[in-house]
């Protein structure tokens, strides 16, 4: 009964004004609802301490060394004893009445094995926050924005329901800032349950732009270099793929390279395909990102095309790292329904298409020098 219901609030964090923290959350426990909050604190110089939050306990954690966001969760999730567990990222904004939305959706399918809540972001600031927005690099912080079934959500907004959790916890396999963490984690639970996960969209949190929005293409890197891991974690998720271009320049500038030494093709011949490739991609990006929205400037589709080749990168170099060469041209359906292959595929499919246009082109041109 929901009247009987225990939830703890896990936060980690890197910060040391912990206090300050939940008095930006200030979180309210509706009526029969016991809450708890446990804050992970992943910087060892930080004092531990115990106090009390609008009429709810906290509990601080300071971790004995740097263990990154990931395994934090796991140390606060280990550390509760609540029916359910929200995870909640440290700069996050929620409404002080955000468990309500919870509660009913508990109340209306009390056999989910978690609820989900969206996380929304400002208006883009600059045309690096609308090439993020444009990119669909936000796609599953605002997914739950609908009433649907999931299979996983962001660790920004997360509730889970303990008893169904199991031996899932967060992998330290994943980066320590994140990275497919979320996903490898949720969906353990959801197949423990033998179920989805159901979205709350009224239950949601506002998260700020990192860095402000300043420019940096580093998170997306890293996000795809956890994420490769999840096609061999969960390879009845993962699909095969034309080359992308990251894979493409690789491969093919290698093998036009080794044949303009063997004098089999012209040696202009690598350095103009490479250039006619990275032109396709972009223009296709173009196409893509219009297709999903409509009036997008030419910037915000730029932006867009670095993000989503920033993220190519990382998941060319995860695979290669570990020596995992079976990965290569291997996606994962982040989704799980088969809307995001049907989608992705098509335009990987026509940049491909491109990519060996023009290998054509570049073969003629570097006869003609």
């Amino acid at each position: 009964m929901v009247g009987d219901t225990t939830v703890d609030i896990v936060i980690p964090s890197i910060r040391l004004d912990a206090e300050g923290l939940l008095d930006a959350l200030a979180l309210r426990a509706p009526a029969g609802v016991r809450m708890r909050y446990i804050v992970v604190s992943d910087n060892p110089g930080m004092r531990p301490g115990e106090f009390v939050h609008e009429g709810s306990p906290v509990s601080v954690i300071v971790n004995a060394e740097n263990l990154g966001a990931p395994l934090s969760r796991n140390v606060g999730l280990e550390a509760g004893t609540g029916q359910y567990i929200l995870f909640i990222d440290d700069d996050v904004r929620a409404s002080p009445d955000m468990l309500l939305p919870y509660m009913d959706a508990i109340r209306r399918d009390p056999e989910a094995p978690g609820y989900v809540g969206p996380t929304l972001f400002p208006e883009p600031v600059n045309s690096f926050t609308r090439g993020i927005l444009a990119s669909g690099m936000l796609t599953f912080f605002v997914l739950p924005s609908t009433p649907r079934q999931v299979y996983w959500g962001t660790t920004s907004n997360l509730m889970v329901r303990r008893d169904q959790i199991g031996d899932a916890r967060f992998s330290e396999i994943f980066p320590k800032h994140g990275g497919g963490e979320d996903i490898d984690f949720c969906l353990r639970v959801a197949a423990n349950a033998g179920r989805p996960f159901r979205t709350v969209p009224e239950a949601a949190v506002r998260h700020p732009w990192w860095r402000g929005g300043g420019r940096s293409y580093a998170r997306f890197f890293r996000w795809a270099f956890g994420d490769s891991r999840l096609v061999r974690i969960h390879p009845g998720s993962a699909y095969l793929d034309v080359p992308d271009l990251i894979e493409t320049l690789t491969v093919g500038t290698v093998a036009m390279a080794s044949a303009a030494l063997a004098g089999a093709i012209p040696p202009a011949m690598a350095a103009i395909w490479a250039g006619l490739a990275i032109l396709s991609e972009f223009a296709v990006e173009q196409a893509q990102v219009r297709s999903h929205h409509p009036g997008s400037a030419a910037g915000a589709c730029m932006e867009a095309a670095a993000i989503r080749i920033s993220s190519q990168i990382g998941r060319f170099l995860g695979p290669l790292r570990r020596g995992d060469v079976r990965c290569m041209f291997r996606r994962f359906d982040y989704v799980g329904t088969g809307e995001w292959k049907a989608n992705e595929t098509r335009f990987t499919r026509a940049k491909f298409a491109l990519f060996v246009a023009s290998a054509a082109a570049s073969y003629w041109l570097g006869m003609q020098l």
